[in-house]
């Protein structure tokens, strides 16, 4: 503290908050003063006050004074303006209820517990997938860190003090600045096969320029070499993971059985604090399951960079739909398992003239009350019992699902069984085996291309070397391949059970008048929630809790209105997706030149495979529910809640993506063409537009604007 701050309070003036305007702390107030230098103090909201820097506490003691009873008049925290006179007595102006927005989880160039190294950037590609909308505030603090310590667990020291999540104007970012350092500097392999299995603007770069040449294929030899026993643990590590994932799993169903067991009856018994721990004891389980996760994803991640660059090495870049497919048709990944289960529950439906009528008859609302209803004819028992199993095994799912606020399918089943309308209602290519078949043929067809393609030649000794290799990475792959999905999937059904946990504690809140709303609790912080917990019944604290809710929530409404841009650089600034530089400011808009058409938009190619429609450009899943049959899925970016949708499109093309996007894995399981990362197509294609989609190339060509 400067010298200046040692002298007396008189004849000082300033600001003073009866809470932390930042939301940092809760059981301290706040005071500016100036004297003559801006000096900020923080001051227990009780007890004596012991700053030695002052010789006057009492005056301090006065403005606290003046601040908790304002507080406790206005009911919620407070800012007011005061000044002291040279005798040390204070002066206040009226109080004012502190209203501003309350921002959580950092802001750009705030909130990283660390300083940004040089090479950090921030970006939304994948993140904007699996965290599309801005994350409320308990999502953020229960989630992060584990997503964070989940990124470093196969880095060990390498990535010490550098943070790989951030959270920037409510939008989740991940750190693609490091993961490009740690691939091309540290282990001296290509970033630019990662770039294009996550996707990002800068992967979108790499394409354009055709996905050959040095900056896509070149490794740094050398470098590699200094880290074969890196490499070699890595390869280690990653061909445990299938061995360790059954007993991760069934720990993880363990869990959530037990959260289960605690059905209405037995919450009813327990108390706040009891719940609270029952929560709490659940959360170690989720981070378990989450570091998993992320370290499965950084396996697979690295096994189909390593097809990409030999296919782009052996192949040639124009026999990537090659390499696509052998990772195709595979069994075990439980989100296709559950696309191919409402599949043929709505066949059996289809075939059914009973269950067919009553499906047409009825609404995506009014048909799972209805079935549910106890004069249902016997001949939609059947339905009935195949909806509630699949409900029971599925359920658990949601659009951005790892927001903690978002209603499941089980609690709308009109998200889900608007989608099972459709293919109840439109049954022509709805034959589950057919597909499964399909690309499984397809699967082994590529396979025995590229083992006739690496085999033949004049090099046969190096061709069949090369085959061995391709095909250890391929057998690999297929392994991992299940792990980029079902980590996740078990994670949510845990996620499921505690959710149920935090609505009987927003409704108990509730009906006691310490909250407005049930969701009001998502606009909290875990250790908000703890103290509320254990101090529900402290007026002033609720008060406290009730503003930052009301302030937060301005916060989020606010953000929601704001897109995320793609790129940022260290601080969090904006970056142009061409440059290395923050973006320039917007210039007005001027009259564009008319586009002329055919107009082709180059993305990355995900699913192979070509097609023609008309564009639905879905903004949400529930527009995308609106998509008909035939019509090319247009949409900023999929996750589990949109893909029930996809056998219904003749294509999809996102706006974000890579090869390992979920929209694109799931793709090449329906044999659906797809292409992904084509930078700002849903500002470029109109609904009603008509396209060709070529998955095998990655151009979305207009053939005519209807739109």
């Amino acid at each position: 503290m400067s010298a200046a701050s040692t002298q007396h309070i008189a004849n000082a003036a300033g600001t003073a908050w009866s809470e932390d305007p930042a939301g940092r702390e809760l059981s301290q107030i706040r005071l500016d003063l100036a004297v003559p230098e801006a000096v900020t103090l923080h001051l227990p909201r009780r007890g004596p006050l012991t700053l030695t820097d002052f010789g006057d506490t009492a005056a301090l003691e006065a403005v606290r004074a003046a601040l908790l009873e304002a507080e406790t008049a206005l009911g919620g925290p407070v800012s007011l303006q005061w000044r002291a006179d040279a005798a040390g007595e204070i002066q206040t102006e009226p109080p004012q209820l502190m209203n501003d927005p309350l921002p959580w989880g950092g802001a750009p160039g705030q909130g990283l517990r660390q300083a940004p190294a040089e090479l950090d950037r921030w970006s939304r590609a994948n993140a904007g997938e699996v965290i599309p909308n801005v994350l409320t505030p308990l999502s953020w603090s229960v989630i992060s860190d584990s997503l964070d310590r989940g990124f470093h667990a196969p880095w060990g020291s390498w990535t010490d003090g550098r943070r790989f999540v951030a959270m920037f104007d409510g939008y989740v970012y991940f750190n693609v600045g490091l993961m490009m350092e740690l691939i091309q500097v540290r282990l001296g392999l290509t970033g630019a096969h990662f770039l294009e299995a996550v996707g990002g603007p800068e992967a979108a770069a790499t394409v354009k320029a055709g996905g050959s040449g040095e900056r896509a294929t070149k490794i740094r030899w050398r470098t590699m070499l200094r880290q074969t026993p890196f490499l070699m643990r890595w390869l280690r590590d990653q061909d445990q993971l299938p061995k360790r994932w059954p007993q991760e799993r069934a720990d993880a169903e363990a869990e959530r059985d037990r959260l289960k067991a605690l059905d209405d009856a037995a919450l009813a018994l327990l108390s706040d604090r009891a719940i609270f721990r029952e929560l709490t004891r659940s959360a170690a389980m989720s981070e378990r399951q989450t570091i998993f996760l992320m370290v499965a994803q950084a396996a697979v991640y690295s096994a189909v960079q390593g097809i990409l660059w030999a296919t782009d090495r052996w192949l040639g870049p124009n026999m990537r739909q090659l390499s696509l497919a052998v990772m195709q048709g595979l069994p075990g990944v439980r989100t296709q398992e559950g696309n191919i289960a409402l599949r043929r529950i709505a066949q059996r439906a289809a075939q059914n003239d009973a269950a067919a009528a009553f499906v047409q008859r009825e609404t995506a609302e009014s048909l799972w009350p209805s079935l549910h209803a106890p004069d249902l004819p016997a001949a939609l028992h059947p339905l009935r019992a195949d909806l509630d199993d699949f409900m029971a095994e599925y359920g658990h799912r949601a659009a951005g699902e790892l927001e903690a606020a978002e209603p499941r399918w089980v609690e709308q089943p009109a998200l889900i069984l608007d989608t099972f309308r459709e293919y109840v209602l439109n049954p022509a290519g709805n034959d589950p085996d057919a597909i499964i078949t399909r690309q499984q043929t397809a699967r082994e067809e590529a396979e025995t291309e590229i083992r006739q393609r690496l085999r033949g030649g004049r090099f046969a000794v190096a061709g069949r070397f090369r085959w061995l290799l391709f095909r250890a990475q391929v057998q690999q792959a297929r392994r991992l391949q299940p792990l980029r999905e079902n980590p996740k999937f078990t994670l949510l059904e845990l996620s499921l059970q505690q959710r149920r946990l935090w609505r009987e504690l927003g409704q108990r809140w509730q009906a006691r008048g310490i909250i407005a709303d049930p969701d009001d609790m998502y606009y909290l912080l875990y250790d908000e929630l703890a103290q509320l917990t254990r101090r529900a019944e402290d007026a002033a604290l609720a008060n406290r809790l009730r503003s930052r809710i009301r302030r937060r929530r301005q916060q989020y409404q606010q953000w929601t209105q704001k897109s995320a841009p793609p790129l940022r650089d260290r601080y969090g600034t904006p970056l142009s997706p061409q440059a290395e530089e923050p973006a320039a400011p917007t210039p007005e808009p001027s009259p564009a030149p008319a586009a002329t058409f055919p107009l082709t938009l180059q993305g990355i190619a995900a699913s192979t495979g070509a097609a023609e429609g008309l564009a639905h450009v879905a903004d949400s899943p529930a527009t995308g529910r609106q998509l008909t049959p035939g019509q090319i899925l247009v949409a900023r970016f999929t996750d589990p809640g949109w893909t029930p949708i996809f056998p219904l499109a003749a294509a999809v093309v996102t706006e974000i993506g890579g090869v390992l996007s979920h929209g694109a894995i799931v793709a090449r399981e329906f044999g659906i063409p797809a292409v992904v990362n084509v930078q700002k197509v849903t500002q470029q294609i109109r609904s009603g537009d008509l396209l060709r989609v070529d998955g095998s190339t990655g151009r979305v060509t207009i053939l005519e604007r209807r739109g």
